[in-house]
């Protein structure tokens, strides 16, 4: 005997069942252990003492066969934070559940009626389906069908419920879709050892600088190079020009400031700009890039500066010649190599990981690990180039103790920061070093908001269809520019996904030689 209700779907998300009712959107997701129980269970008995909490919301969810139907006329109506609507056409954008890449989900536009859009403004989270046709001037009949296309699993875009919305509910801003597949790794972006290796990805791969950082790779300083609350109205770079000063970290003179993979040149633009303001000394820029493309689209931002095509591990400059370097966001891209310490005999990147972790009496992983070479070297590197007295800032995201992993979804691998290793090497060397939390160094209000990283990819989906372009930043209701009429957009804390990478995974390591 079939154990659950007729509307009800199953479908398999990753190792989980999702019992998913199609009339009202609701759902539950169980185990396949779980769910064998639940079947197991005969109907009109009681549960067995384990199987009573889920047996009880899945009454709730009207899920199980002998479960009371629904009255889909005294159900509320709940809105997905996920969708926006675009009245001037009138139309939903909505993302499709079923479609996802390591890029994020595909999104589609879903035409409205005048009387559906009517019906979807008169959704508030406390109306019933019945209040609502009534507000918006149609039949019943009409406002059902509506919302049943809407509950569906393949659109999700509604859901009705039995008490109005009291709270931000996280699952109205989540999808029940397959996990995010990584994005494919052509051959070159790894050496025979296995370890990641982007030169032939910074040289050849990155063709466009000026948009490399909204379609491909979106920083924190990208997103926050316009001027935001969190920052005080101020841009990242300025704000780091500031926090540098405050702590005694900017050069007293005009030595040369090098940084090591400036982007689109923002950051530098803003730092300068905050030295001339203040009148500060301000030496030579000198930019150290790896990609011709992006020097390029720094030349045309800061004229009159010095570049280097040359890479971070082996920087192209004598020793001691440094006042300030600027590392910022471009450690994960360095190499890192898979090792075991209990493996035989290293060769090769391997080789150069064991010798430093006995040299610098680095703390080892269990068993085979990510291990960030590329960073230990360039932590080398500026112990060469900086004067005494010099300086420099390195952020990334990681953490003072977490083993690194590899993230998945860009176009190339970057690899989290085990920050305590750095500092470690960093001290051997002869380096003051502290490593603090990026959003303390830089003071950010957390409290302060920006556009939810769902609402971001809506809005961009929707602009690209009418052939215009929206750049990754740190939008907020006084910032955004307004293309197109829109309708829906969610506003979320800085410690929620947004266009840009949530600032609490990051660190800085502050070092003075």
């Amino acid at each position: 005997m079939e154990r659950f209700a007729d509307p009800v779907v199953r479908l398999r998300v990753g190792s989980r069942l999702v019992l998913w009712h199609r009339q009202t959107g609701r759902h539950l997701a169980l185990s396949p252990e779980t769910l064998g129980e639940v079947e197991r269970w005969t109907p009109g008995l009681e549960p067995p003492p384990d199987l009573r909490a889920v047996a009880r919301r899945l009454d709730e969810l009207h899920l199980l066969r002998e479960s009371e139907a629904p009255d889909l006329s005294a159900l509320i109506p709940v809105r997905s934070r996920t969708v926006l609507v675009l009245p001037d056409v009138p139309s939903l954008w909505l993302p499709l559940p079923t479609v996802r890449t390591s890029g994020g989900f595909a999104y589609a536009e879903r035409g409205l009626a005048a009387a559906e859009l009517a019906l979807w403004r008169a959704c508030n989270g406390a109306r019933t389906v019945a209040q609502v046709a009534q507000q918006a001037s149609c039949s019943l009949r009409r406002a059902l069908d509506f919302f049943a296309e809407l509950t569906d699993p393949e659109v999700q875009a509604l859901q009705l419920r039995d008490r109005p919305l009291r709270r931000r509910d996280p699952s109205l801003s989540r999808l029940v879709a397959p996990d995010r597949p990584p994005a494919p790794r052509p051959a070159h972006l790894r050496g025979r050892q296995g370890e990641t290796t982007l030169q032939h990805y910074h040289r050849h791969a990155i063709t466009d600088g000026e948009s490399h950082f909204d379609d491909r790779e979106t920083t924190v300083a990208h997103a926050f190079a316009v001027p935001h609350p969190a920052l005080g109205g101020e841009r990242f770079g300025w704000r780091l020009h500031a926090a540098l000063e405050d702590r005694g970290l900017l050069p007293g003179d005009d030595a040369p400031v090098l940084e090591i993979g400036p982007g689109t040149g923002e950051l530098g633009e803003a730092f300068l700009e905050r030295a001339a303001e203040r009148g500060l000394p301000a030496g030579e820029l000198i930019r150290l890039d790896s990609s011709p493309e992006l020097l390029a689209t720094q030349r045309r931002r800061l004229p009159g500066t010095r570049e280097l095509l040359g890479r971070a591990t082996a920087i192209p400059l004598p020793a001691e010649s440094v006042g300030l370097v600027i590392c910022n966001e471009v450690m994960a891209d360095l190499s890192a190599v898979p090792y075991d310490p209990e493996e035989g005999r290293p060769e090769g990147p391997a080789a150069e990981v064991a010798e430093r972790l006995e040299r610098y009496g680095l703390d080892r992983f269990e068993g085979r690990a990510l291990y960030n070479l590329g960073a230990w070297q360039l932590v080398e590197e500026l112990a060469r180039v900086l004067r005494p007295g010099g300086t420099a800032y390195l952020s990334e995201f990681g953490a003072l103790d977490e083993v690194p992993r590899e993230t998945t979804q860009l176009d190339h691998p970057e690899v989290s920061i085990h920050f305590g290793h750095l500092r470690a090497i960093a001290r051997a060397r002869g380096l003051e070093a502290q490593v603090i939390p990026l959003a303390e160094l830089l003071g950010f209000d957390l409290r302060a908001t920006w556009l939810a990283r769902h609402s971001y990819d809506a809005l961009r989906a929707a602009v690209r269809a009418s052939r215009g372009s929206l750049k990754a930043r740190a939008w907020t209701p006084e910032t955004l520019p307004s293309p197109i009429a829109v309708e829906g957009l969610d506003w979320v804390p800085l410690t929620e996904a947004g266009a840009g990478p949530v600032v609490t995974r990051f660190q800085a390591l502050l070092l003075r030689k």
